[in-house]
Order: C-alpha cells, then sequence, then structure tokens
C-alpha cells in the first residue's frame, strides 16, 4: 500500500518547536532553568561562590596533568640532506672542498647528530658530536670519514 503522507519528522524541517509550543518545551529538563553552564546566576554560580569562600576547588576536572615539552631536543641531519646541500655550504662558506673530498664541521652549523637516512654519492669527511653507526658505515662506504667529538 502506497504511503501517501511524509513522515513527521520531515514535516517539521523549518518548525522551530516541531509542534510542542514554545522552544522550551520537550526539551526533557523541566523548570530547571537549562543545563550546563546555563542559568549561572541561578544555580551553578552559588556552587561556585560557596566553594571560593570555602577554600574548596571548583567544579571540574582534576588530577590529569598535560603532556611537557621535552626539555632537551637534539639538532639533527641525515646523511642524504647533506649530500645534498654541500655544494649551497661550500658556497656558503661552511664546508671545504679540497680536490673530491669535502670537509665539514657539523657542530660549528649547530648540528649535533649526524643519521643515517638516505644515501651518499660524495666523500665528505664530518666533523660532529653524535653519529649513529649506520650514518657512520656510509659515509665510510662513499670514501670518507666521520670525527666523532667528546668520546
Amino acid at each position: 500500500m502506497v504511503r501517501r503522507k511524509s513522515k513527521k519528522s520531515r514535516r517539521q524541517r523549518g518548525s522551530r518547536s516541531h509542534g510542542y509550543g514554545k522552544q522550551k518545551d520537550h526539551k526533557g529538563k523541566g523548570m530547571q532553568g537549562g543545563s550546563g553552564n546555563a542559568g549561572t546566576m541561578n544555580h551553578r554560580y552559588i556552587q561556585v561562590v560557596k566553594q571560593e569562600k570555602a577554600g574548596a576547588k571548583i567544579i571540574g576536572k582534576y588530577g590529569f596533568k598535560r603532556p611537557q615539552k621535552r626539555q632537551y631536543e637534539v639538532e639533527t641531519i641525515n646523511v642524504s640532506h647533506l649530500d645534498q646541500s654541500i655544494d649551497t655550504m661550500v658556497e656558503d662558506g661552511d664546508a671545504n672542498l679540497d680536490g673530491s673530498t669535502y670537509e665539514v664541521n657539523l657542530q660549528e652549523l649547530g648540528i649535533e647528530k649526524l643519521l643515517a637516512q638516505g644515501n651518499v654519492h660524495r666523500k665528505i669527511n664530518i666533523t660532529v658530536e653524535k653519529a649513529s653507526s649506520r650514518a657512520v658505515s656510509k659515509i665510510e662506504d662513499a670514501g670518507g670519514s666521520v670525527t666523532i667529538l667528546n668520546e
């Protein structure tokens, strides 16, 4: 059998009260005066003022601390990025070129650790504070060397 009448919820679109009269009707809140922070001058305000006078904690969440930022972050560079930007470093005077071997002091540039992501295609002699073992092996396989300070 064909239904000739659309659903009530569909018919009520655009109607503010959906057939219940005033907007405050049919909320299920009774004569409470709103929910949440609504009506703070009536019910919640009194609780907060009483608690503040008593020196108690104000309504809300307790016992949770936000994760703190790390105290110390290490400046790093990958061997692939170093390999790509070595020519620019020579032009800027941050690295030296002796024949076919590049020489870089990463500690002077503020870089503390050499990491192994990527590949190296040039001979680079690097002076750095820390380096991963894979980074050292990649540099040495390309014909360069890594001098680790503070050892």
